[in-house]
């Protein structure tokens, strides 16, 4: 027996839109050995020093064809929007398997880049089981929103690639489990431009009827970052775990973050690049007043209903910085999408529904339904057989991921980075719009040192 109840949540943020995005780099960070050992974590943990969580490890519930024991469980189910249709599907077929039991579930919509502010804002009412982005970890470790994963579960997660399992750890111990590895690229309409290679070339382009050749959200640091790592600047250190490790003005940084700057600033005089927010991309690709555009895995589907036939999809390009002699291969940031279990008192769930929670995202994070979302989705998965298998799947947009996972670092999971995305965001945004010349930049980013640092 079951009832579903979906809906959309519509949840303003107000002061708590301190949340993380993404990051990424120049040199591969836990990607490059994929498949290689990784130290396992042990269960159970604590937080770092932001913040320290106290938890208590959830009973292991065996993972079998136990078809239930007639219990009736109320669970709530956060996904992106896009996905509500598909994890309804998904929940509908766990239920077949446990059909002895009774689920009342409530599938809702909620950012999985932003979620960490809403379940912080109150944990006992947050969902029992939601999907979120790796960099926001750290805030929902900060703020004991998070139940460790089970030891039920914790060899499924071994299963995964390198990066995922890392992605999914804190202080040493599970607290999620993986189920899409993800970059950003370059998607681009085959029937105006075919040579994507390099910045420059797209940008120079005379492409009739074409408003703009290359469009950028250049007001989110999630894509501006991008090119202070081609440069060659770290955040929070190599592997971005490091809160002390903050440098964009020493006497080594700052001529590389001068690099970055002066080409973010000569941007602004390209006519043939638009700074275009994510709800404006769609139309803008279906209109043909773009030709090429940089986005990530969770535009695929709306990106193919926008070009139909003429979808293309892309590593990013090279660009040119001043002063150099050869062209430089763009970075992206490398994430991993995952399942968490909102950590709950029992007054307010209790132990056997947060046992049976854990069971949903693990069911929900399995090789099975990895295998459907790269059917359905073309989203990449985790699953180390699986990203094996995807790599010559004939997926473009899968082999695309792969290859740029090669310029790519994970999005550092510590709490510090809330304070990244919005300061750096401003400095950014203000160097490409001229707002900041050059004599300013060295001080703007010295008080964003300070802040990363406190």
């Amino acid at each position: 027996m079951r009832k579903i109840l979906t809906r959309v949540m519509l949840l303003g943020l107000g002061a708590l839109a301190v949340v993380p995005l993404v990051s990424c780099g120049k040199e591969v960070i836990y990607v490059a050995d994929k498949r290689g050992s990784t130290p396992t974590p042990t269960q159970g943990g604590g937080g770092s020093g932001a913040g320290t969580q106290t938890t208590t490890t959830p009973t292991p519930t065996p993972v079998d064809d136990n078809p239930g024991d007639g219990s009736v469980y109320n669970l709530t189910v956060w996904c992106a929007q896009e996905d509500v249709e598909m994890i309804t599907t998904m929940l509908s077929a766990y239920e077949e398997k446990y059909n002895k039991n009774t689920y009342n579930w409530k599938v809702e919509k909620q950012g999985e880049d932003i979620v960490s502010a809403t379940v912080v804002r109150d944990v006992s009412a947050a969902a029992d089981v939601f999907s979120f982005a790796n960099d926001q970890i750290g805030t929902l470790m900060q703020n004991q929103a998070l139940a460790p994963i089970s030891s039920a579960y914790t060899s499924q997660i071994d299963e995964q690639i390198d990066v995922a399992k890392l992605a999914a750890t804190f202080n040493n111990a599970y607290y999620a489990i993986p189920y899409s590895y993800e970059n950003c690229f370059l998607y681009y309409n085959k029937s105006l431009i075919s040579d994507v290679s390099t910045m420059e070339g797209i940008l120079s382009k005379s492409i009739p009827g074409v408003t703009h050749n290359l469009g950028i959200d250049m007001a989110d640091s999630y894509y501006t970052t991008m090119f202070l790592y081609t440069a060659g600047l770290t955040i929070f250190g190599d592997q971005g775990t490091d809160p002390n490790d903050v440098d964009f003005t020493s006497a080594t940084a700052y001529p590389k973050s001068v690099k970055a700057c002066k080409y973010i600033a000569s941007l602004n005089s390209k006519a043939k690049l638009n700074s275009i927010a994510k709800a404006d991309q769609y139309a803008a690709l279906a209109n043909k007043n773009v030709a090429a555009m940089i986005s990530g895995p969770h535009m695929i589907s709306l990106f193919k209903a926008a070009l139909g036939d003429d979808f293309g999809v892309a590593m990013l390009p090279k660009i040119r910085f001043e002063g150099d002699s050869a062209d430089t291969q763009l970075v992206s940031f490398s994430g991993v999408k995952m399942y968490g279990v909102s950590q709950k008192a029992a007054t307010v769930r209790d132990q056997k529904t947060t046992n049976e929670a854990m069971k949903v995202a693990a069911y929900l994070a399995n090789k099975e339904n990895q295998q459907i979302r790269l059917e359905e989705r073309e989203f990449c998965p985790t699953n180390s057989d699986l990203f094996d298998e995807a790599v010559d799947s004939g997926i473009k947009t899968v082999e695309v991921v792969v290859g740029q996972s090669e310029y790519s670092k994970l999005k550092p999971g510590i709490i510090q980075m809330s304070n990244y995305w919005e300061n750096m965001k401003g400095f950014l945004q203000g160097v490409y719009k001229l707002s900041y010349a050059e004599p300013a930049w060295k001080t703007e980013l010295q008080k964003i040192e300070t802040k990363l640092k406190s």
